[in-house]
C-alpha cells in the first residue's frame, strides 16, 4: 500500500507543482476546472446519489456554473468566497459535538448544496491566490500548509496524543495532535516570512493566519470524514491508487484556501 500511495504522488506532485509554477493562471484555472469536475462526481457519491449517469450530470453541471460564473460575473466572484468561508467557520464548532448518523445511503440535497458553495469557492481562491505578485509562490506556501499542518498532527498526535478532538468522526485526531499542528505551521510560516521579505508586524499577522488556516484544514477533513461515516464509505473515490479519491486528498485545501485568501487581503 504504501509502494502504492508513492508511486501515485510523485507523479501527482510533480504535474500540479509544474502547473503552479510553471504555468499561466489561465492553464491552472482549467486544471481547477477538471479537479471540479471529478470531485462534483465524489460529492454526489457521498451526498447518496446513486445512479452513475446523475452523478456524472451533476459534476459536469457544477463545473459549468463555475466556468459561467467567472465569465459572466468576474467581479462578484470574491463573494463566493466570503460566503464559503462564513460556511467553513461555522461547521468548524458544529463538527465538535457532531454526531454522524447511522449509514443509509439515502439521498441528501442539503450535502449536494454544500457543494455548490465549497467547490466554486475553492477554485475561484486558489485562482485568485495563484495571480497575485508571486502569486505560485504564495499558493504553494498555503497548500502547504495543509501538508505541514498533517505532519504535525500525525507525530504529536502519535507521540503525545490522549483527548480525542472530534471523537464521533474521527477518532484518531486529538487535541494534542492539532497543538502539534499549530506550532509546526508557526514555526513553518516564520520561515516563509524570511522567504517573503516580510517585516515583523507582518510576519506577525502571517502566522496568526497560518494558525487560522489550520484550524479550518483540520475542519476541512472532519468534515469531509463525517460525510463518509454517513455514507458508510472508507473513501470518496478511487481515482488515486493507494490514495482513494480526490476529495480524500483536497478536503482540507478546499477549506483552507478560502480562508487564506481572505487573510492575505486583510494581511
Amino acid at each position: 500500500m504504501l509502494k502504492q500511495r508513492i508511486l501515485t504522488a510523485i507523479p501527482l506532485a510533480l504535474v500540479v507543482g509544474w502547473l503552479i509554477f510553471f504555468q499561466p493562471t489561465s492553464v491552472f484555472f482549467y486544471f481547477l476546472l477538471f479537479i471540479a469536475v471529478v470531485a462534483g462526481y465524489e460529492w454526489a457519491k457521498l451526498s447518496g446519489v446513486g445512479n452513475m449517469a446523475a452523478r456524472l450530470t451533476f459534476s459536469v453541471l457544477i463545473t459549468v456554473l463555475i466556468y459561467l460564473f467567472d465569465r459572466l460575473l468576474p467581479a462578484h466572484t470574491i463573494w463566493s468566497v466570503y460566503v464559503a468561508a462564513l460556511w467553513w467557520l461555522s461547521i468548524t464548532f458544529y463538527l465538535k459535538t457532531a454526531v454522524p448518523s447511522q449509514p443509509s445511503g439515502r439521498f441528501r440535497a442539503d450535502k449536494l448544496l454544500v457543494s455548490l458553495i465549497v467547490l466554486p469557492a475553492a477554485v475561484f481562491a486558489m485562482r485568485d491566490i495563484h495571480q497575485l505578485h508571486q502569486g505560485a509562490q504564495w499558493l504553494f506556501y498555503a497548500m502547504s500548509l495543509v501538508w505541514v499542518a498533517d505532519i504535525g498532527a500525525y507525530f504529536s498526535g502519535k507521540r503525545f496524543g490522549r483527548r480525542k478532538l472530534s471523537p464521533n468522526i474521527s477518532p484518531g485526531k486529538t487535541r494534542e495532535g492539532l497543538i502539534g499542528a499549530l506550532v509546526l505551521t508557526s514555526a513553518y510560516t516564520l520561515l516563509a516570512s524570511f522567504y517573503f521579505d516580510l517585516d515583523r508586524e507582518h510576519a506577525a499577522l502571517l502566522i496568526l493566519l497560518s494558525v487560522i488556516v489550520t484550524f479550518i484544514s483540520v475542519s476541512g477533513d472532519l468534515y469531509f470524514s463525517f460525510l463518509k461515516r454517513e455514507a458508510g464509505l472508507k473513501d470518496s473515490g478511487n481515482i488515486l491508487p493507494g490514495h482513494g479519491g480526490v476529495l480524500d486528498r483536497i478536503d482540507s485545501v478546499l477549506a483552507a484556501m478560502t480562508a487564506f485568501l481572505l487573510g492575505y487581503h486583510w494581511l
